[in-house]
């Protein structure tokens, strides 16, 4: 698990000792028990599932106090929607984790419900290390306040959850026809979507409209 191979690098060694903080990342007090944490990891990359596994075990011997779980799934664009299914089947004393890149959360992010929010904690691949995991695992009932990155805010915040998945999908590059496939909606209303994100955010046209997604999404959501 130590080994670079498995994508973690050096970031095992770098725990700070308050007890609140890894890495720059603050963790912020829920006061609902946890009974049982659920990993769920999301990678093609077979060294990296296995580091993380490992690391999973070890834990579990330590921390007997508390059940750990983990399934896999191989990150596609298909993840999302097994994912998004298993944070409505946890049961309300489950914190679900779910480690993926940061495009896979971004989609998450945009389809999750407010509810569900408390009981999940998102973690980028790139930024996994034995520190967080541990750091989840020793104070469960935590919610990890970075994970509002991956949440939409600003003016996007004011959308409805459907109108920023469609933002989402735009700023992809997907057509209005492939977005009305996937959402279960035809072209018209992708379309009214679209104009009403405008109106919202104060576009006057398609061009500003994409302007305003790059600013919000940045160059490139993959990571």
């Amino acid at each position: 698990m130590y080994d670079s191979r498995y994508g973690f690098g050096n970031k095992f060694s770098r725990v700070m000792d308050d007890g609140r903080g890894v890495n720059g990342y603050d963790f912020d007090y829920h006061a609902d028990d946890i009974s049982e944490i659920s990993f769920h990891l999301s990678s093609n990359n077979s060294y990296f599932l296995q580091g993380v596994k490992c690391s999973l075990l070890k834990l579990q011997q330590q921390y007997g106090n508390i059940a750990l779980e983990h399934t896999t799934s191989d990150g596609s664009a298909r993840s999302a929607l097994l994912i998004s299914e298993m944070m409505r089947e946890k049961k309300s004393r489950t914190l679900m984790v779910v480690i993926a890149s940061t495009a896979l959360l971004n989609i998450l992010s945009l389809s999750m419900e407010q509810r569900y929010r408390d009981r999940v904690v998102f973690i980028s691949t790139n930024e996994c290390c034995t520190s967080l995991l541990t750091q989840i695992v020793d104070s469960p009932n935590t919610t990890w306040a970075r994970r509002d990155k991956f949440i939409p805010k600003g003016t996007l915040a004011a959308l409805s959850n459907r109108e920023k998945r469609v933002c989402y999908y735009l700023f992809r590059g997907y057509t209005p026809k492939m977005i009305g496939a996937i959402l279960g909606i035809n072209i018209k209303t992708v379309s009214s979507h679209r104009v009403s994100v405008m109106k919202k955010i104060g576009c006057t046209n398609k061009i500003g409209l994409y302007k305003t997604l790059r600013v919000y999404y940045g160059t490139s959501v993959e990571g």
